[in-house]
C-alpha cells in the first residue's frame, strides 16, 4: 500500500535538502527527486547541496491534496472505485448497530464491492424512499418484548 507524505511536518521558515525533505514528508529520495526532475518543486541548485524552500514544499503538498468527495444519503464511499457509488439494484441492508444509529450495508452499483454506512435513526426513514431496505429497522428494547425475561428458557413449568 502507498504511503501517504505528511504535509503538515513542512516549516515554511526553513529550507530543505533532498534527504531532509523525504525523512520528513516519509518518502522516498528518488521521489523527491522526481518531483524537483518533473518541474513540480522548485530548487535552489547553485550550490550543493541541492536546497529546498519551505513554502515550495507546502505549495506542493496544497497542489497534491485529492478533494474530498462527500456522499449523498443513497449513497457509500466504495473502497475498491474510490468513489463515492449508489446501491446495486437500489437495495441495501440495516445492520443492528448500537446507539443512536444503525449500520446499513450495500453492494456497489459498479464493481459489487461491499459498503457500509452508519446513518442516524431520523434519517433512516428518508434512506429507505431511496433505497429499499431489509433488515430489522429499529431494535426492540428488552421491555417491549413479549417475554422481558432474559432467562424465560430457565423457567420451569408446572
Amino acid at each position: 500500500m502507498a504511503h501517504r507524505p505528511n504535509w503538515r511536518a513542512i516549516s515554511k521558515y526553513r529550507n530543505y535538502t533532498v534527504d531532509e525533505a523525504s525523512r520528513i514528508l516519509g518518502v522516498a529520495k528518488g521521489t523527491v527527486r522526481r518531483w524537483i526532475d518533473r518541474g513540480e518543486l522548485p530548487v535552489i541548485n547553485d550550490r550543493k547541496p541541492t536546497l529546498i524552500l519551505g513554502p515550495d514544499l507546502i505549495a506542493l503538498g496544497e497542489r497534491r491534496k485529492t478533494a474530498k468527495q462527500k456522499c449523498r444519503l443513497e449513497q457509500c464511499y466504495c473502497m475498491r472505485c474510490r468513489a463515492p457509488k449508489g446501491a446495486a439494484f437500489r437495495q441495501a441492508e440495516v445492520l443492528p448497530f448500537k446507539g443512536t444509529g444503525a449500520m446499513v450495508r450495500m453492494l456497489c452499483e459498479t464493481c459489487t464491492a461491499v459498503m457500509h454506512k452508519r446513518v442516524s435513526w431520523s434519517r433512516l426513514e428518508a434512506l429507505s424512499a431511496l433505497v429499499s431496505l431489509s433488515g430489522p429497522h429499529r431494535f426492540e428494547h428488552l421491555t417491549d418484548t413479549a417475554h422481558p425475561c432474559v432467562n424465560v428458557h430457565l423457567k420451569e413449568d408446572d
